[in-house]
């Protein structure tokens, strides 16, 4: 509740101090791509890149929030505004882009006032540990921003929580 009443002016702002922690650490999270997805250097840094764009878009939420508006935040990717938290977002990704695919969420949940639970693959956990540990830093509030680790069961257990539900 202590995030969500915050206005999403200063939700961006601690998404704008992320952003700064995620350029000064850049060279680190391409590592961490590299060494536990295998990606080569060039498409590690295409993987940030392209999640970083999310990050950037969800910034100006404050200066483009509008209800029911869909804008394209970057080539084939869509989002839908909402002026109103929903609650709890649960984000279950893939493997193969270990930053992108989870910023194609989370940012924007969290400035829009939502708490975020993370599922990220169990082949590619560091990356976004290390992103959950700058968020913290940033000034997402311990809680806000969780990750759990685990197969179906913890996908089923997410899906079927009562506290999550799907939008349509």
């Amino acid at each position: 509740p202590a995030w969500s009443g915050l206005t999403q002016k200063r939700r961006a702002a601690i998404m704008m101090k992320f952003h700064s922690l995620f350029v000064a650490h850049e060279e680190e999270l391409v590592s961490l791509i590299v060494a536990e997805n295998g990606k080569n250097k060039t498409e590690a840094l295409g993987d940030l890149a392209k999640g970083l764009e999310t990050v950037e878009w969800a910034c100006s939420i404050p200066q483009h929030a509008g209800a029911g508006k869909t804008l394209s935040v970057s080539s084939g990717v869509t989002c839908e505004e909402m002026r109103d938290p929903v609650g709890v977002v649960a984000c279950i990704v893939p493997f193969n882009f270990p930053f992108m695919v989870p910023m194609w969420t989370t940012p924007i949940a969290l400035v829009a006032g939502n708490a975020v639970i993370l599922k990220p693959s169990e082949k590619v956990p560091m990356t976004m540990a290390r992103v959950a540990s700058l968020l913290v830093e940033a000034g997402v509030p311990t809680g806000v921003f969780q990750m759990c680790q685990g197969g179906k069961p913890v996908v089923d257990a997410l899906c079927d929580h009562p506290g999550i539900r799907a939008l349509t």
